[in-house]
């Protein structure tokens, strides 16, 4: 005897066919929300069965003891610029692009020419072309920074920023051969004797050797973006790099800095943002931040006296 089978009646679905796996900031979960929230999973978010894997030492993967500020939740961070690896990738392609169109059109145009031999000899070859010991070491320490961070979103805005310093260090490094190329007599063989031994630079590196030994990840991202280059990186780059070849007939490196000012901008923005629950928005751009959010002493103590010791040497450009 067949048996006929009634299923039974479903109740009707809502209108809703989306699903969301994280909290946006806005209404819907934007493209860059999707793509980067919940790439770093910790047991108090979806590696609930807690971690697989730990160091030598016992040390889990990622502790709040990574630094000494306190979130109640690290993953609520979005980078105000919404970066990923697609777009960044593109905009890097067209910057680059655009000053190699630099570097063409300067030396079809004759451009090199035009600026002071002395300051070509000096400014350039020596000083100049020491700064990228500067952006390297700025790596090094986010190196550290982004590997120790404790959300995914944090984790990104770092990784962008290290890849950053490498390229400014790169169009440096490329600009030097263009300069070799227009200049015979330029060298900057002694760059790396400059970094070490020259007293116009030991501030500097005073103080990004002390920020890379820091072991607090965000105390290296405020100690960074929140002093060092806001006062040294604009002093060196803007206030006397660019501003003085200017002065003397340099058309060129204010193009090669301006690339990269571009970047400071988009990396004090995230910071900006990152910064702003844990110190209050009415005093979050400002360098004493780091007593108001209690980062600790070392940024404070290390960054005074190195910038300290710097400025007026690199005023007087000596």
């Amino acid at each position: 005897m067949a048996v006929s089978h009634i299923p039974p009646q479903r109740k009707a679905l809502s209108g809703n066919r989306t699903f969301g796996w994280v909290t946006p900031k806005g209404k819907r979960p934007t493209e860059y929300e999707d793509l980067t929230v919940g790439q770093q999973s910790t047991p108090a978010q979806f590696a609930f069965q807690g971690w697989p894997l730990r160091f030598d030492n016992g040390r889990d993967p990622y502790t709040e003891d990574s630094t000494v500020l306190r979130s109640s939740n690290w993953y609520a961070y979005r980078d105000p610029n919404q970066t990923m690896n697609r777009p960044y990738i593109a905009g890097v392609h067209e910057a680059e692009k655009a000053l190699q169109n630099t570097f063409l059109g300067a030396s079809a145009g004759g451009l090199f020419g035009f600026a002071n031999r002395e300051w070509v000899s000096k400014g350039l070859a020596k000083h100049y072309m020491t700064y990228p010991f500067v952006e390297y070491g700025m790596f090094l320490a986010l190196c550290y920074a982004e590997r120790e961070a404790l959300s995914d979103t944090v984790t990104f805005s770092i990784v962008f920023e290290a890849a950053d310093k490498l390229r400014h260090l790169q169009d440096v490094v490329y600009y030097s051969f263009e300069l070799a190329e227009a200049h015979s007599e330029f060298s900057d063989e002694e760059c790396l004797r400059v970094w070490k031994e020259d007293p116009v630079w030991q501030g500097a590196r005073e103080a990004i050797e002390n920020v890379i030994a820091l072991d607090d990840w965000m105390e290296i991202v405020v100690a960074l973006n929140l002093c060092f280059d806001p006062l040294f990186g604009e002093l060196a780059k803007v206030e006397y790099f660019t501003r003085f070849a200017g002065a003397n007939g340099d058309l060129v490196t204010p193009s090669v800095i301006a690339s990269s000012e571009a970047d400071t901008v988009r990396t004090r923005a995230w910071t900006k943002e990152l910064i702003r629950p844990l110190g209050g928005e009415s005093r979050v751009w400002h360098p004493q931040l780091v007593d108001h959010c209690s980062v600790g002493g070392q940024v404070e103590q290390v960054l005074a006296e190195s910038l300290r010791r710097l400025r007026p040497r690199v005023l007087r450009g000596s």
